[in-house]
């Protein structure tokens, strides 16, 4: 009887031991599920962050190189994207425009209508240059009544027939401010840009032909003024 009681104790404690190794087993894999489980959602967690972390730092990359009056890119930013597009010229052998346009009788409209509508002019200006011109062209506001526009892979032959497309586009557009129409006016220069280019000297060549066309317009403006006095 005391062996038949001793060997249902071994067989009871073997019993426990099998079942308390399978709950041990059940208890790893489930803790080792929990853990990866956990890794998982930490590893999810990171990227999440990371991920609003980068759109955070986009976003203020992208003000910082976005005009606030017009919302087209300031100076910093058209550099930049100028700097890219240089590289790029000089891995692909590629060519370009760069376009400088600074309004015409600018302090006139500011002088009669105020600043309000110098500013509607300058955004009016630089959305008519961003509709007049492909999704991948870089349109920036400079400064003051500065604009500038880089035409990455445009040909140079197609130079002239652009900058006078913007022009008509500009004198075909007036802004209505206060119920009547102010006319804007503005002078194009430009210059040609190729992998061997400097971004000053092409920022300088497209300043100084637009210059150029301002003071001949200037010229055109007086001499007719003069003849139509002297009849």
């Amino acid at each position: 009887m005391e062996k038949s009681q001793i060997e249902l104790l071994i067989e009871l404690a073997a019993d426990f031991q099998q079942q308390t190794a399978i709950n041990n087993r059940a208890t790893e894999e489930s803790e080792q599920s929990n853990a990866l489980s956990t890794l998982v959602d930490l590893a999810r967690d990171m990227q999440t962050r990371l991920d609003q972390q980068q759109n955070r730092i986009r976003q203020l990359e992208l003000m910082v190189e976005t005009d606030e009056l017009t919302g087209l890119y300031n100076r910093r930013g058209f550099m930049r994207r100028t700097r890219e597009a240089l590289a790029r010229a000089a891995r692909n052998a590629e060519r370009g425009l760069m376009v400088i346009a600074d309004l015409d009788g600018f302090k006139e409209i500011n002088d009669q209508h105020g600043h309000a509508a110098g500013d509607a002019v300058l955004r009016h200006f630089g959305q008519n240059l961003r509709t007049h011109t492909r999704s991948d062209d870089y349109v920036a506001r400079f400064g003051g009544d500065e604009f500038a526009i880089l035409m990455s892979g445009s040909s140079p032959d197609a130079a002239e027939k652009r900058i006078n497309q913007l022009q008509n586009a500009t004198a075909r557009f007036p802004l209505i401010w206060q119920g009547k129409a102010l006319g804007i006016k503005a002078s194009f220069g430009y210059t040609v840009y190729s992998a061997k280019s400097d971004i000053s000297d092409l920022i300088r060549a497209a300043d100084d032909a637009m210059y150029a066309k301002k003071h001949a317009g200037r010229k055109t403006v007086t001499t007719k003024n003069a003849d139509h006095d002297a009849a």
